[in-house]
């Protein structure tokens, strides 16, 4: 009993199953389907991918290789005089200062007044 019902019921979702792969191409969904329907639609079909024709070309670029590796060398030696400078300097910024900044965009973030960052305690307090 139960399998001729389950039959029944396959036979019924096979015969819908057709409508919907054609849902796309009936006018009168277009009409009361809500904007991106027809986004989808194209998408669903295929269509709007650019074509393989239509992918730019490689730029060209003027020098020879041997040109561009001595620029990169320069830039690599220009970037290793940065690094060292930089670090022959130190640090930007110390640690208490850093939270110090921290503190007062806090305290102007929370609408309160900016107390100065907590410091050695001075004898006699």
């Amino acid at each position: 009993m139960v399998r001729p019902a389950a039959f029944i019921v396959g036979l019924a979702v096979m015969a819908t199953a057709g409508g919907c792969a054609d849902l796309m191409q009936q006018t009168a969904i277009s009409q009361i389907a809500p904007e991106w329907f027809e986004e989808k639609a194209s998408e669903v079909k295929g269509e709007g991918y650019p074509e393989l024709a239509d992918i730019p070309e490689v730029r060209p670029f003027e020098g020879t290789q041997q040109q561009w590796r001595q620029e990169a060398d320069t830039l690599k030696a220009s970037a290793e005089q940065l690094e060292a400078r930089k670090a022959a300097d130190g640090p930007y910024r110390t640690p208490e200062e850093l939270r110090a900044t921290a503190a007062q965009w806090r305290a102007l973030a929370e609408g309160s007044p900016a107390q100065p960052p907590a410091g050695p305690e001075t004898p006699g307090q």
